[in-house]
């Protein structure tokens, strides 16, 4: 798996979404939550996708996938609750998920 390191959040986040349009994304309108709890951005088709996580292997990164092609991990300097944080300002104000945060 390949990583790249960020000193922020803001960074890991432009270079994600670098990489998505790189890769012929164009749009993510869709937020979802995955099986793991996590959430993210994914276009209608569900085969491009980012998504915001914490995990002891990796810590604070985001994963990213452009039409079913897995990109590398873009990690950023954060913990776990810093990831909780972003969840909630980036997804869990959404109708989707209302104010549980399960979509």
């Amino acid at each position: 798996m390949e990583t790249r390191e960020y000193p922020n959040f803001a960074s890991a986040m432009r270079a994600a979404l670098d990489w998505l349009a790189q890769n012929g994304v164009k749009v993510l309108d869709a937020p979802f939550r995955s099986k793991m709890g996590t959430y993210g951005m994914q276009s209608k088709d569900k085969r491009s996708y980012y998504r915001i996580e914490f995990d002891q292997r990796s810590g604070a990164h985001i994963n990213v996938q452009a039409k079913g092609k897995k990109g590398p991990h873009f990690v950023f300097d954060g913990n776990e609750s810093e990831v909780r944080s972003r969840w909630r300002q980036l997804f869990l104000w959404h109708p989707v998920f209302g104010k549980s945060g399960r979509g």
